[in-house]
């Protein structure tokens, strides 16, 4: 082995533990709106079509829940904005299972302007 050969493995080594690799699933970091938008749209994009539907229906049902539960007191908008609190730190999973949690179900979808 030359000199030439270790000091080019060694330069890779170092090149390559100096590379990011998520560390575990993505979380949602809501400790700014700015970090929250983007760990939001992180999310989002690593998730499929179907995952995507549920991850929203998740928050609807997270977001109704607590609009019924302080007498719908505060904005009347359901959004990953508005519940940026409740899901600072959740991962996908965290939030879906949150969503199943409260025990709450989508029973009927009425679209206003007409029929669909």
């Amino acid at each position: 082995m030359t000199v030439r050969f270790v000091a080019g493995v060694l330069g890779l080594v170092f090149l390559a533990g100096c590379t990011s690799i998520p560390r575990g699933p993505l979380r949602v970091d809501g400790s700014t709106p700015a970090a929250f938008e983007a760990s939001w749209s992180k999310l989002v994009s690593a998730l499929n079509a179907e995952q995507q539907n549920q991850l929203n229906t998740a928050v609807l049902l997270i977001g109704a829940t607590k609009q019924h539960d302080v007498g719908f007191q505060g904005s009347p908008v359901i959004s990953p904005e508005t519940l940026r609190s409740e899901l600072n730190g959740k991962t996908y999973e965290d939030i879906i299972q949150a969503g199943a949690a409260t025990g709450a179900k989508i029973q009927s979808v009425s679209h206003r302007g007409g029929s669909t």
